[in-house]
This record gives structure tokens, sequence and C-alpha cells, in this order.
């Protein structure tokens, strides 16, 4: 009999009326101060957006964001959120946002013919090979993806001519155990 040891749960969410939203959010997203810097291989308006996506994203995202809730029984709260836009050859190295928490990602700009999803490494070993699992998930745009925010993931570089957009954004647990172990 399998009896797991662990779950790395994630879930997957299409936003409701995306069509209407998707219209908002990029006159939203236009307006933003995009950067690029050495060290990173996107734009990003993750330093220059003064944190303006977090309320906005939480009403936005209200029912989808129950459904998380719900499932996921915990009660969470935005903390941040940026945009990222990755033109002809811009990609992003294997990452993480912090060791607790949950990370969203949804798909504002994306074809899933000639753009590549977010890429998850397991945070495991296979025991049959030894090898590093990758996998995917199955999106297109108007989709919410949201993991542990400890999951490592990287975007491979866009190939097509085609901008692929994205905005991300953390979720912190509210959770009494662990604000009074860290007092």
């Amino acid at each position: 009999m399998k009896a797991p040891l662990f779950e790395f749960p994630s879930y997957q969410y299409e936003i409701s009326d995306w069509d209407f939203k998707k219209k908002g959010l990029l006159s939203r997203i236009n307006k933003q101060k995009f950067v690029r810097t050495e060290l990173q291989a996107f734009e990003t308006d993750r330093s220059t957006n003064n944190k303006t996506y977090v309320r906005y994203l939480e009403e936005f995202l209200r029912e989808e964001l129950f459904y998380f809730c719900d499932e996921a029984q915990v009660s969470c709260s935005m903390t941040d959120a940026w945009c990222v836009r990755y033109e002809r050859g811009d990609q992003q190295t294997v990452h993480n946002h912090r060791s607790w928490g949950f990370s969203g990602i949804i798909y504002v700009e994306f074809d899933p013919k000639v753009h590549s999803p977010t890429w998850f490494v397991a945070p495991w070993q296979e025991p049959r090979n030894d090898m590093t699992s990758l996998r995917y998930p199955n999106v297109k745009e108007g989709t919410m993806f949201i993991a542990p925010s400890s999951c490592l993931h990287f975007v491979k570089p866009n190939q097509a001519r085609k901008r692929r957009t994205v905005i991300a954004f953390d979720l912190l647990p509210e959770c009494p155990a662990h604000q009074s172990t860290t007092n």
C-alpha cells in the first residue's frame, strides 16, 4: 500500500471573465515603468510599482483566491505582486520566492503555441533513478497557477517574437502558530 510521507500541492484556476479583465489589467500594466538590469534577462516593474498591484489584484482575483484559500484550507494575505515581460530571447533563471507561503503566476499574454510556461523543479530526486524531475502546468492566457513559494522554478528563453507577459504574486498564510514561534 502506498503511504505518502509528504505532499507538494499546487493549484490552478481559470480567471473568470478573462477577456474583460485582461483589458483592464493590460491598461494598468502599460502605465508601469519597466526596467531591465545586468542581473536579469527580462523586463519587470517589481522595483518601480510600489506594490500598487497588491490591493488591485486582491479585488481582481477575489473569486479565485477564495477558491484557493478554501481548497488549500488556509487564510492568506497578498504581500507583493509585480509584472514580468519576456521579449524574444528573454528568460528567468532558477529561483524561488521564500521558504514558506505560496506564490502565484497569472498568464496575461501567453500563446501556448510559441511560449513556454513556467517550469518547476521537483523538491526531491526521483528515487528510482536519482534524476531531478521538471514539470510545467498546462496553461493558457487567464490561467492562475499557485504553488509553495519554496518551489524552484524558471522560464526557458522566449523563442518567439511575441511578448510573454505574466503577473507574479506572493501569498503569506495568516498563521498564528508561526508568528508566535518567531516573535
